[in-house]
């Protein structure tokens, strides 16, 4: 167990509704009001949660009343997500304009930031900061790429903006399975400077990358580590090293909507064990609405609830048994950042 208190984010990707995550015509921002209570379990607690938003959130009257309302409380900070096929101007994706006789729409393909290039990715950020400077009256510092689909180039972008933290990277998961995003099995897992060539990769960029917290339930050898993530889904090995069979390992986020009290406990006490300073608990706004998102798909209005509780019970655990201190995502950049130049 490390001897510092780690730092507490609860990192929440603040986005459209997508019901089964399929884009919807027109945008549809209802899942906004599910913020309130998560705010007032957070202030409960003395969690200040990071909302990472995207533009139509940002831009949007419903989702911008919420906002502006969860800003004024004084206990939360608004940073920036950027979904490219719904952040203007609408230019195209570079290499991917369409077959002969068939243009593709950008605005009905999610798809990942590093496919558009610096320059326009540059001209899509530029219109979602001034969007959210607008709306909270200072310009936002802290960034998380949409589907985690971020690279070195559109990393470097955002130091002009004054971006002084990113948490796009999920350490130990790859997401060339869903549509050919990045592979971050190699990336650090504690705060880094990532560099300039490779997000996955430290260097001396001046921004600090605070990964998602992702990992295993017990501690393994670098080697075994790197062996297991590595293993082909299709063997099936994972499961069987699983508590459904051997109860050996598991893979687990920290992530309520996803995995279950029991994993992410177990990872929590994990990551402490290995002196991971940070517990990062990942969430999207969408699945604390039932029926907004991919992941809560059942009419039953309770499971937006059960998401919440076990969000709210995960941060407890954090706080109360490991002794977790919370900050924001931008406050855990400016403490690690003397450590790293």
């Amino acid at each position: 167990m490390t001897s510092q208190r780690p730092l507490l984010l609860l990192t929440i990707d603040v986005e459209e509704d997508m019901p089964g995550w399929e884009i919807t015509d027109p945008i549809s921002v209802e899942n906004a009001r599910s913020l309130r209570p998560m705010a007032d379990a957070c202030a409960e607690l003395g969690v200040r949660p990071t909302y990472l938003c995207t533009y139509p959130m940002a831009t949007e009257p419903a989702s911008v009343e919420v906002l502006r309302e969860l800003h004024a409380r004084g206990d939360c900070e608004i940073g920036t997500h950027l979904h490219p096929w719904n952040t203007p101007p609408f230019l195209g994706i570079p290499n991917r304009e369409g077959i002969p006789n068939k243009a593709i729409d950008e605005r009905t393909l999610p798809y990942y930031q590093f496919q558009l290039g610096p320059e326009r990715f540059r001209k899509k950020l530029h219109s979602l900061h001034g969007a959210l400077t607008e709306l909270t009256g200072a310009a936002p510092t802290a960034f998380r790429a949409g589907r985690f689909g971020i690279d070195a180039a559109t990393l470097c972008e955002l130091l002009p903006f004054g971006y002084e933290v990113d948490s796009s990277v999920t350490p130990l998961d790859s997401h060339r399975g869903n549509g050919g995003g990045p592979d971050f099995r190699r990336a650090p897992r504690f705060p880094y400077r990532p560099s300039r060539d490779h997000v996955g990769k430290r260097g001396d960029l001046d921004i600090v990358e605070i990964p998602v917290s992702v990992g295993v339930t017990r501690v393994l050898p670098k080697t075994l580590l790197n062996a297991y993530v590595h293993l082909p889904q299709s063997l099936h090995v994972r499961g069987l090293l699983s508590r459904d069979y051997l109860g050996l390992v598991d893979f687990a986020w920290l992530y309520p909507a996803r995995f279950d009290l029991d994993l992410m406990t177990r990872l929590a006490r994990t990551l402490m064990e290995e002196g991971n300073p940070i517990l990062n608990v990942f969430l999207h706004s969408n699945e604390l609405a039932t029926g907004r998102s991919g992941r809560l798909e059942s009419a039953l209005e309770s499971e937006g609830e059960e998401c919440l509780a076990r969000t709210r019970d995960l941060l407890v655990f954090c706080i109360e048994e490991l002794g977790a201190e919370p900050v924001t995502l931008t406050e855990a950049g400016r403490r690690f950042a003397p450590t790293l130049s």
